[in-house]
């Protein structure tokens, strides 16, 4: 109850009880009670008291308060409605007790908006005016659901019986419910009341536009206010106000308000109030107060569009699809925001994946959620993988962190300096490779970093993971939470899955949430995406699934009614049959109505302003089977000049730069249909030629980006060149953007070259231009093995050794041994051993002399040794090495004096001074070198099937070292050396000096990728009195392995640091702490070996620390 006090009637104000008078009506009068001692049980600390008039009133009378008092109960938990406390009696009459309502009626509300309007003109959309009078209606509405849906109806809705609350909100509440009924339970619109109560809003709503009552003059029409308060004036019997509601002579007429309203309201809005007024329209006629709030709400978020008075300018030509309204999937994009929410308060990670059909809005879920994440801190990063850039290894995740440091360096020098502090203090010396890979993070390191370390290819996989992963938990925090969304999975590569893979499947990693999309019936077993979540399955990662399905029938009218800007009551009978036919894909069904347009069965008339359509045309128009041939019907109706620009755009992919469109688009025709010989003037023409296509909504522009708004209509593009031109046109492309690129810049552009040469190398049939073509894939597969993206380097290499034929080891045998060997490395790297061992017996033969198959030879053992076909590699490394001069025997006749051997060699390192150690020459003779090498593989697989051989392989290295100079397999041999005799009686300080020189030589040699490993095996070979000095350096040496891909002597490390740290006695909870964080780790990355040897040492510390427990 809204009431506010009038002074100065002293026949019914009583101050000395604190009651004052308020207003009177035909029926009842109210007073305002102040309840500060709580005698009415108020919850705001006011009461209105409604008494009836005549105490002696009739049984009519008196049911009018009896039944508001049960209806008010009845409505107790509504907030459209305020509450009955009690009934009571005043003065003797009967009377209720209600809660008071702060406000005042909207009959004043609408007073006081039209008093301040200087001229009586149209009300335009884009005014604060339409949006002040869109609220307040929307808030009417909803009140007016919130009623009918605790199955009630008014029955006696009026301006005077609507209290708004003047707050920015402009909430709503009703009084005066003498009158209400319930409603049937069965159709809400088959209840009279309901009837009565939607045609009463039209009339409000009248008012409130207009200014004017709707009612034709009466008395006792309303009690006139002069304060800002509410009147309670029940109305008089059923024969001079509820006939009202039903049509009689006291309302203006239908065509009154009509005319009234055309001209100073946008027209969508006059039909909403003439269906809610005309009885007679009963085929536009709306079934519920609800699909009046929700097309009044769809009016309130963008007034400006769904109102315009200009729609013949916004939308003359075209038809508006609303990016900023999602339909029909409310659900879902509540399950990301709650998913983030809980990453955040938890300060976790998270991943989701969305899934369906192409078109279904996965894309559009994902855009729909980025600003909302935005305005709750979140630092979104976004990529997208494309179906034809495949070969660019990393290509989406690559483009999405050059766009994130892009936005750091636009983030000021405060925020620049924390991403810059926090990345340094996570990665270190090894940031190159973080800058070689994200070019774009060099603008926000700002000075030069050093370049990383060169180490093995596998190492490199290695080193990208670990320092990927120490990057993202550097950025991502508590107050800046890090959200990576990926679109369209089902065309990422393999490497870049297991980048993802490694930072979601990595505990330690909080505050972020990975999102990802991908098409779910289009992905099999040949795709990476199979095989990545069937890992994420086994490994038994949380995942939340979102999948997708087409949109429902309600919700595709409200997207046509949001398009062509008509009440969904307008738009229905158009959107049954585009349902009918697309059945909600969203895609499918904006392009649908894109074509017809482009048929002329849907257009935009002049003369009503509005959007007009031919229902039977539609209705008998047979449409394509999928939307790609649907596209292509639009597509080939756009000018020559536009189709072959997107055309050629299709061929590069979903997105191109125009920097590199420019290399090419000038000098591929289209039938000569581009006759200038002027290039900057064939280059206007094409870029002109595009922007009809963004014109058209098939392509967008971000910055000097060229888009496809949907991979679907780069298909549809691509599907215009027939199957054998192909090839050809790809050729072409490849061939000018190597023609054309800028010197220094060919290393941008290099995938994309190599790409489109390879799509057409079919049609090449010069020989020079083979080898040409399979150089570059050479040069391409370099650049990705250098990217630690094996997969793709080992695609580029494949196709390079394609070109070649039979007979190419005699006309270009450096070219193919250089395309045959990285091929081999690339497929071990990969982990497909049989390919190694069929690409190295290739080469093998073909190498001469044996010196240029050593690399494959090596190639091969490391395949061998990763399957556990230990004795197989031994026996080849030992062949290769008799090769080279070193005999390694078959049988080994004393192995006494054969570790005596080994001891005597120790012995003449430990006597050297630092000085006279420092001074071996590097080795210099390249045999000697490879039979370093080949000695190092030979140690590791003695260490696992012959551990006799070990002294002797150690020895005889040290020998050559003594003898040809020091080599980086040097720092192994002394180091390993070190560890062997570390347990042996009396040879303890000839272990710990060649430790020590072993360290040193590291150092001289910058051997920066034997670090770990040099460490791991000196520092866990120190006695008992110096183990606490140890810690320190083994877990540098653990840090220093995960920085440079190590991960076995990492973990080697680790191990130790552990043990040493329980064994010199380190307080047992901080041990305990850290034995769990390392035995995580070594379980992660699989070193189960070093994972089962920490165990019992984990075992021993964790009872001891329970036994101290239990005793304190």
């Amino acid at each position: 109850m809204s009431l506010s006090k009038q002074s100065g009637n002293s026949e019914h104000d009583d101050e000395t009880t604190g009651i004052t008078f308020v207003n009177e009506g035909p029926l009842f009068r109210i007073y305002h009670v102040v309840d500060s001692d709580q005698e009415h049980s108020s919850q705001t600390g006011s009461v209105a008291i409604k008494v009836l008039n005549d105490r002696f009133a009739d049984d009519k009378d008196t049911s009018r308060l009896e039944n508001e008092y049960s209806i008010l109960n009845h409505l107790a938990n509504r907030d459209a409605a305020g509450s009955a406390i009690k009934k009571t009696s005043h003065h003797g009459s009967n009377a209720t007790t209600l809660e008071w309502i702060d406000g005042i009626t909207l009959k004043e509300w609408i007073r006081k908006f039209h008093s301040t309007r200087s001229l009586p003109v149209a009300i335009k959309s884009d005014t604060d005016e339409m949006k002040s009078i869109i609220m307040v209606m929307r808030n009417i509405a909803w009140s007016m659901v919130d009623v009918h849906d605790a199955g009630i109806s008014h029955n006696n809705i009026t301006p005077e019986h609507i209290i708004i609350n003047i707050d920015d909100s402009a909430s709503i509440k009703f009084i005066s419910f003498g009158s209400a009924s319930f409603l049937a339970e069965n159709n809400e619109l088959s209840n009279a009341g309901a009837r009565k109560d939607l045609a009463a809003l039209g009339y409000i709503f009248y008012e409130i536009v207009s200014g004017k009552s709707p009612l034709r003059g009466r008395v006792n029409q309303t009690v006139t206010i002069t304060t800002d308060c509410a009147t309670d004036m029940e109305l008089e019997p059923k024969s001079t106000r509820e006939e009202e509601h039903d049509g009689g002579e006291m309302y203006i007429s239908a065509v009154e308000v009509y005319s009234a309203l055309l001209n100073k309201l946008p027209f969508v809005f006059v039909k909403i109030v003439m269906a809610l007024i005309e009885s007679k329209m009963t085929a536009e006629r709306y079934h519920s107060v609800t699909e009046v709030y929700l097309l009044l709400d769809k009016m309130m978020s963008n007034p400006r569009n769904f109102l315009s008075d200009k729609r013949k300018d916004l939308y003359y030509g075209q038809l508006y699809f609303p990016s900023y309204k999602l339909y029909d999937r409310d659900d879902q994009l509540s399950k990301i925001m709650n998913t983030y929410s809980q990453m955040t308060s938890e300060e976790s990670s998270k991943m989701i994946l969305v899934s369906g059909y192409s078109g279904t809005g996965k894309s559009a879920l994902i855009e729909h959620a980025r600003p909302i994440l935005k305005t709750r801190n979140a630092h979104i990063i976004y990529g997208k993988f494309d179906q034809l850039q495949q070969a660019e290894p990393f290509f989406a995740i690559i483009d999405a962190f050059n766009g994130y440091f892009d936005k750091v360096k636009k983030g000021g020098p405060e925020y620049i300096q924390r991403i810059k502090t926090a990345i340094f203090e996570a990665i270190g010396s090894e940031v190159g490779v973080l800058t070689n890979f994200f070019p774009r993070l060099c603008q926000v390191l700002g000075s030069p970093v050093a370049d990383p370390v060169q180490v093995d290819s596998q190492q490199a996989q290695n080193r990208l993971k670990y320092l990927f992963k120490m990057m993202i938990g550097a950025i991502a925090s508590p107050s800046s939470p890090l959200v990576l969304f990926l679109d369209d999975l089902q065309w990422a590569d393999s490497s870049s899955l297991d980048l993802i893979e490694a930072v979601v499947t990595d505990s330690e990693i909080k505050c972020i949430l990975f999102a990802g999309t991908y098409r779910s019936n289009e992905v099999n077993n040949a795709f990476p995406l199979t095989r990545f979540l069937a890992d994420i399955a086994e490994k038994h990662i949380s995942v939340i699934k979102i999948e997708l399905e087409n949109i429902g029938r309600e919700a595709a009218n409200d997207l046509i009614s949001d398009a062509i800007c008509k009440a969904t009551l307008d738009s229905k009978m158009l959107a049954d049959i585009v349902y009918r036919k697309t059945s909600g894909n969203v895609l499918f069904l904006t392009q649908f109505l894109q074509s017809l347009y482009a048929e002329g069965l849907f257009w935009f008339s002049l003369d009503t302003e509005s959007w007009e359509w031919d229902y039977q045309g539609i209705e008998t128009k047979t449409i394509p089977k999928n939307v790609i041939n649907l596209l292509t019907e639009r597509i080939v109706r756009l000018p020559v000049l536009t189709q072959h620009a997107l055309n050629l755009l299709s061929c590069i992919g979903c997105a191109c730069a125009e920097s590199t469109l420019i290399l090419f688009m000038n000098e591929i025709g289209q039938n000569n249909t581009e006759k200038s010989n002027d290039i900057s003037e064939r280059e206007n023409n094409i870029l002109l030629a595009l922007e009809i296509a963004v014109a058209e909504g098939l392509v967008k522009k971000e910055g000097s980006l060229y888009v496809f708004v949907h991979d679907q209509i780069q298909s549809a593009a691509y599907s215009l060149n027939p199957e054998h031109q192909r090839g050809p046109l790809h050729l072409q492309i490849g061939n000018s953007i190597l023609k054309n690129v800028p010197i220094g810049e060919m290393e941008n552009v290099l995938f994309i070259a190599v790409d489109q040469l390879n799509r057409g190398t079919l049609s090449v049939n010069r020989e020079d231009l083979k080898e040409t073509i399979a150089q570059l894939n050479l040069r391409a597969g370099k650049k990705a093995m250098a990217l630690a993206a094996f997969q793709s380097s080992a695609s580029f290499f494949e196709a390079g050794i394609s070109l070649l034929d039979e007979y190419c080891w005699d006309k270009m045998y450096e070219l193919s041994l250089q395309l045959y060997g990285s091929y081999a490395d690339a497929q071990f790297c990969i982990g497909h051993f049989d390919e190694v061992g069929q690409v190295t017996a290739v080469i093998i033969k073909h190498a001469k002399p044996l010196w240029d198959g050593l690399n494959a030879y090596s190639t091969l053992i490391k395949a061998l040794g990763s399957q556990n076909k230990l004795r197989a590699a031994i026996e080849i490394t030992c062949n290769i090495l008799g090769e080279l001069g070193e005999h390694i025997p078959s049988v080994l006749p004393d192995q006494n004096a054969t570790r005596e051997d080994l001891m005597r060699s120790i012995r003449l390192f430990a006597m050297m001074t630092d000085d006279q150690f420092l001074s071996l020459n590097n080795i210099s003779d390249d045999k000697k070198t490879m039979s370093m090498k080949f000695l190092s593989h030979l140690a590791i697989y003695c260490f696992m099937a012959k551990i006799n051989y070990v002294p002797f392989v150690f020895n005889r290295m040290l020998d050559l070292t003594l003898n040809y100079g020091v080599s980086n397999e040097s720092c192994t041999a002394l180091a390993m050396s070190s560890f062997l005799i570390s347990d042996s009686d009396g040879d303890s300080r000839a272990s710990y000096r060649i430790g020590e020189l072993a360290l040193l030589l590291v150092e001289k040699l910058e051997a920066n990728e034997y670090i770990s490993q040099v460490h791991a095996n000196v520092y866990c070979a120190r006695s008992w009195n110096e183990m606490r000095m140890t810690t320190k350096p083994l877990h540098h040496a653990y840090k220093r392995g995960m920085e440079i891909g190590d991960i076995q002597n990492a973990m080697l490390s680790a191990q130790y640091y552990c043990i040493n740290r329980f064994l010199c006695g380190i307080e047992l909870p901080t041990v305990e702490k850290e034995f769990r964080y390392f035995l995580k780790q070594m379980k992660e990355y699989e070193q189960i070996a070093v994972h089962q040897s920490t165990l019992p040492f984990f075992a021993g510390g964790t009872k001891l620390y329970g036994s101290f427990n239990k005793s304190s």
